[in-house]
């Protein structure tokens, strides 16, 4: 893990309301990051900088993408993330909490994410969804 690479990608601002927007951060970050499609680099790190620390062990670096198109059945059953029961209490957060954020009305709205989602293949390490990772 390359602890000055995680610094660098933090966007100036994060977690307060003056954070910079997306257009200035990715002049800084993209070039860090260049297997990175801008997609990712916005929804994941730009997005989740707070949560990019449990996934840092893969190497940002050295990262790769590709698009595909799954069908549902194969994203429910294939799909897994830290914890087994994970994905399915995902309903709660979209359906009955009360206090919606602006991607759970989106969701309602279009019944699908804002953004494609990322899925790790996982050959390798025991702590994480298998045989893939949301």
């Amino acid at each position: 893990m390359d602890l000055d690479l995680i610094k660098s990608l933090k966007p100036i601002g994060d977690g307060t309301f003056d954070k910079e927007p997306f257009e200035e951060y990715k002049k800084r970050a993209a070039p860090l990051l260049p297997n990175f499609p801008e997609c990712a680099l916005k929804n994941w790190i730009y997005r989740h900088y707070a949560d990019i620390d449990n996934y840092s062990f893969l190497g940002f670096e050295k990262m790769h993408f590709k698009e595909e198109l799954w069908s549902k059945d194969d994203i429910y059953n294939y799909i897994k993330s830290f914890y087994p029961d994970l994905i399915d209490s995902l309903g709660y957060q979209i359906y009955a909490r009360h206090d919606k954020s602006w991607l759970q009305k989106y969701m309602l709205k279009h019944k699908t994410w804002n953004a494609p989602i990322i899925v790790y293949q996982n050959t390798s390490h025991p702590d994480i969804g298998k045989p893939y990772h949301l």
